[in-house]
């Protein structure tokens, strides 16, 4: 796993699995508008007050925009760039658990 990987992770305050899952949903469908209930319908991450402080969570790290109770992906092009490549690595089951490993120990390891 790369560091760039490893430093977004840090940086962006990707500290669950159910923002990981998020971020990975939203990387590949990069266009999609939702409210929270509508994502958490489609994610399965728990309950919509869940979904609701991720989405939070993530627009305070300029991961998300919301208006009007919709939420969608921002759009930066190295946003887009470092979640795939946060994706790409996810595919391989040793990085997969490095950054399961990274994400489950946030904010311990630098």
């Amino acid at each position: 796993m790369s560091n760039l990987i490893s430093e977004f992770i840090r940086a962006r305050h990707i500290d669950s699995f159910q923002k990981l899952r998020f971020l990975l949903f939203l990387q590949q469908h990069p266009d999609l508008s939702e409210t929270g209930p509508e994502f958490a319908a489609q994610l399965y991450l728990g309950d919509t007050r869940l979904l609701e402080e991720i989405i939070r969570d993530l627009e305070k790290a300029g991961l998300v925009d919301c208006e009007e109770n919709r939420c969608r992906l921002h759009h930066q092009p190295e946003i887009h760039s470092c979640l795939r490549c946060l994706a790409r690595a996810f595919e391989d089951p040793l990085a997969r658990q490095t950054i399961l490993d990274q994400v489950r120990h946030y904010p311990t390891i630098k």
